[in-house]
């Protein structure tokens, strides 16, 4: 079916028709006027970056990582210290040369890593020797208040 002379294009219809009992099927098809093609965006170049390429490990030696043990020498210093300023308080002193007995007896099994590479190692003896002043003062001041 076609359009009219004063009527506007429309879809067109046009029918093929065939008997269905012998086989053959109506076909529809549907045109639609040709229209102005829209205007396209321009083809977008995509740029694929590849990383470089990683030379190959040749003779390189691989640090692993290694963990350590805490062993606390910044905190027996510390509580070395405290020791030693109140040794000469009594009842304080008996507290304090506890500690000090403690952290004197926690440091000496690690005395062997103050040669490795354990980040601690350099606050083993200070730990040791504050600790053993502080017990020394705490023993110190009982002699003289015993006398």
């Amino acid at each position: 079916m076609q359009p009219g002379p004063n009527q506007p294009p429309a879809i067109q219809d046009s029918v093929v028709g065939r008997d269905m009992h012998t086989g053959n099927v109506i076909h529809n098809h549907y045109h639609l006027p040709p229209t102005q093609a829209a205007a396209q965006p321009p083809p977008q170049t995509i740029i694929l970056q590849q990383p470089a390429p990683q030379p190959a490990f040749q003779n390189q030696y691989i640090v692993p990582i290694q963990y350590f043990k805490k062993i606390y020498g910044t905190d027996w210093i510390v509580l070395g210290v405290v020791s030693i300023l109140f040794s000469f308080l009594p009842f304080v002193n008996v507290l304090c040369g506890l500690v000090s007995t403690v952290g004197i007896f926690a440091m000496l099994p690690h005395l062997h890593l103050k040669l490795g590479g354990h980040p601690d190692s350099r606050k083993i003896v200070p730990a040791i020797a504050l600790n053993s002043i502080a017990l020394f003062l705490i023993v110190f001041s009982w002699i003289l208040n015993s006398s």
